[in-house]
Order: structure tokens, then C-alpha cells, then sequence
């Protein structure tokens, strides 16, 4: 508060005394720590109510039990008539099953419930012989080798249930 003496009267002026005057941070700090709290407290609420045994049984299955499975390199020739081209490649399967694949001295126990790894791959190699190199060559080839091969793999081992291709090399010797 500022007191003037001089020119005979006492006045009084409270702005003079505080300067200019000050716009209140306080109320935008408490705004936006309300709003930093509802934030968390809508991510806490999310996450207990998704991940809830009871809303669980309402929401399909996401395909999470997907396996991928590597496989060894394939070489073959390819169906091409005029001279000798082959394809070596290496792939890994998206499967859906869960069944234990059997190894080469296993195999002959088929009726055990597994899987024979030279099942998948006579089904896969069965599949590449009958490409030609043209056709490997361009992205739509490629991706209907992907359909054929799933589609060979379900009607010959339906057990493993396939569901996806991923080629990790591809080379067309021409």
C-alpha cells in the first residue's frame, strides 16, 4: 500500500503498491493436474477392464498362438523347358497347431501324434518344382507360391494347420 504525503492529502493507491498486476498460474497448474489425473486414471481403468477374466470371454481370440516354425533350405529345379533353372530358398511356416514335429529317426512312429518333417517338406518341395522362374520373379508370383504352399500344407498335414509363408532367402538361378 502506498501513502502519499505531499499535496496536502493522504491517499491511498493499492495497484501502485503491487506493481502491474500478475495473471494467477495457480489455476492453470490445478487445471492441468486434474487433467493429468484423469489421463492416468482412464489408462488404469483401460487396462483392469481389458485385461478382466470377465470381459475376456466377450472379445474374440487374437490368432496369439501362432508358432513359427524355420525350416532347413529347399534347392529344386524349377518346370521351366528350356534348360536347367532352381530355386533355393529358405522359409519359415506360420502355423496355428501345436503339435511336436517328429525327427527323421521318429518318423516312423507317425500314429505317436506328431508331425513327420519330411511331410512338410515333400508338400513344400512338391509345390516349388511346379514354379517356373518367370513367374517367381515377379511380387505376384511370389505371393501366390505363398497361397500354394499354405494350401499344400493344409490338405497334406492338416494337423499343423499353416497359415502364413515367410521367405527368409530366395534365389532364382536362371
Amino acid at each position: 500500500m502506498l501513502v502519499m504525503a505531499e499535496g496536502g492529502a493522504n491517499q491511498v493507491f493499492p495497484a501502485a503498491a503491487a506493481g502491474p498486476r500478475r495473471k494467477k498460474s495457480g489455476s492453470k497448474k490445478f487445471v492441468a493436474g486434474v487433467v493429468l489425473l484423469c489421463g492416468i486414471g482412464f489408462g488404469v481403468w483401460r487396462i483392469y477392464f481389458r485385461s478382466s477374466p470377465a470381459n475376456s470371454a466377450d472379445q474374440p481370440e487374437v490368432a496369439s498362438s501362432r508358432t513359427v516354425l524355420p525350416l532347413e533350405s529347399f534347392t529344386v529345379n524349377l518346370a521351366d523347358p528350356e534348360e536347367g533353372r532352381f530355386l533355393r530358398t529358405t522359409l519359415s511356416l506360420g502355423v496355428d497347431g501345436k503339435l511336436p514335429l517328429l525327427t527323421k529317426a521318429e518318423s516312423k512312429d507317425v500314429e505317436a501324434g506328431g508331425v513327420s518333417m519330411a511331410t512338410i517338406r515333400d508338400s513344400i518341395i512338391t509345390v516349388l518344382a511346379q514354379c517356373k522362374s518367370n513367374d517367381l520373379l515377379t511380387p505376384e508370383g511370389k505371393s501366390k507360391l505363398k497361397t500354394d504352399i499354405v494350401n499344400a500344407l493344409n490338405r497334406e498335414v492338416p494337423e499343423l494347420q499353416a497359415r502364413e509363408v515367410y521367405f527368409t532367402e530366395f534365389l532364382v538361378q536362371r
